[in-house]
């Protein structure tokens, strides 16, 4: 800021001094301070002059103005012997003007010194900072929270929220348009896949900010199903052929077969690892005899499943038809199921043994395994639900055996 030349008003009077043509500078010093009361700042200003040599010089008095009004020099904003002050309270959104003057010890008054002023400060919005969330690692079928929740603005705060996919596998967001937004993660393949999404957040003064987070989606190797075939009843001398052709896997494939006999007679497969062994029924008694073979099947995953299948071998009688109900069924988890094998059926002789398993499924307890008729409490599950399968074997009095088979599905209350 220049220096003026000042002239003290002598209110009529008459005086020669050097007191009268001085050099008197106004420097201006700003602090701003946060009023907690109010809704913007309030602002201190700290002005400083050099100071006056003159013998008889007695103070300095101070004054200031709105931009639109004049000075009132009846009434001093601050008086005293120092060479600064600090006007308080001000409204940092006006434009204030300051000027001081000196006194003397007899009343006489110097003109203003230089005009000092201060304009508001201009406040720019800050842009919103958008935060999308971390990368995530989820198994394909799961669902995916995105979350823009950690995204801030710094002072009018945010006003909405938009996420768009920019990569990967097209998938349907609940809402694009909110902070937390879901999605069920797609069907892939042993690769899996990475997913790409952009959030843009926008504040109230539309500045905007941006993010990015990823999604890997995993693929999830469901095991195979094993089908071990039908039941079978056959006389003494055929040639057998056990079929598990109907094994499957839904996504990796079935790598091997692998089958087994369990119980006596032993006979020879003609291959253990085929889908279709075959073997010649081997010469029995007047009671006949069952054979019980197991398939297990691998997929390329490692993972395995296995099923059985009899065959009953016998000149006369023929092998008995076991019946289930249900044979499929929905049951809410918690309630008690009934599985009922009463109806099973022998043409001959009699039924004289029913043998309940569980061959899928979280386990439960059946009521009683070697009934007509087993019950059990429907187990917890998650919210896509889960199958239990169960296998009733039955042996009528000549030794001969039948199967059938109860898929309980168990859904959420």
């Amino acid at each position: 800021m220049l220096a003026t030349q000042k002239h003290f008003n002598n209110f009529g009077k008459n005086k020669n001094s050097l007191f009268y043509t001085w050099k008197f500078i106004l420097l201006l010093f700003i602090l701003l301070f946060f009023g907690f009361e109010s809704l913007g700042y309030a602002m201190n200003l700290t002005l400083e002059w050099i100071p006056n040599n003159e013998p008889d010089l007695a103070g300095y008095r101070v004054f200031y103005r709105e931009q639109s009004q004049s000075y009132d020099y009846a009434n001093p904003s601050w008086e005293g012997t120092n060479t600064y002050c600090t006007i308080y309270d001000l409204d940092e959104t006006k434009t204030y003007c300051f000027v001081a003057r000196a006194f003397d010890t007899e009343g006489f008054e110097s003109g203003n010194s230089n005009e000092a002023c201060h304009e508001p400060l201009v406040i720019l919005n800050q842009p919103a900072t958008a935060d999308a969330g971390p990368n995530q690692t989820l198994s394909e079928g799961q669902t995916v929270l995105l979350s823009g929740s950690n995204s801030t603005d710094p002072d009018d705060g945010i006003a909405s929220y938009h996420w768009v996919q920019i990569d990967g596998p097209a998938v349907s967001l609940s809402d694009p348009d909110v902070k937390q937004p879901t999605f069920t993660a797609p069907d892939v393949g042993t690769e899996g896949v990475v997913l790409t999404f952009e959030l843009t957040v926008s504040d109230y003064s539309g500045n905007q900010g941006k993010d990015m987070c990823v999604v890997n989606v995993t693929w999830l190797n469901e095991p195979p199903q094993a089908d071990a075939g039908t039941d079978l009843t056959v006389e003494e001398g055929i040639v057998v052929t056990l079929d598990g052709s109907l094994s499957l896997d839904i996504d990796d494939g079935i790598a091997s077969y692998q089958w087994t006999q369990i119980g006596v007679p032993k006979i020879t497969l003609s291959n253990l690892t085929s889908s279709q062994p075959t073997f010649t029924a081997p010469n029995v008694g007047p009671d006949g005899a069952s054979l019980t073979f197991n398939l297990t099947v691998t997929d390329a995953g490692g993972l395995q499943n296995t099923d059985s299948c009899i065959v009953n071998i016998s000149s006369q009688n023929e092998s008995p038809i076991a019946i289930v109900s249900p044979d499929y069924s929905e049951a809410t988890e918690g309630t008690l199921v009934t599985m009922d094998g009463s109806t099973s059926r022998d043409s001959h002789g009699g039924i004289v043994s029913y043998l309940w398993s569980q061959v899928e499924g979280d386990p439960v307890s059946l009521s009683d395994p070697t009934s007509p008729l087993t019950t059990f409490s429907a187990p917890k599950t998650d919210p896509f639900g889960k199958n239990i399968k169960f296998k009733l074997t039955i042996k009528d009095d000549r030794g001969l055996k039948s199967t059938a088979e109860s898929f309980i599905y168990v859904i959420q209350n």
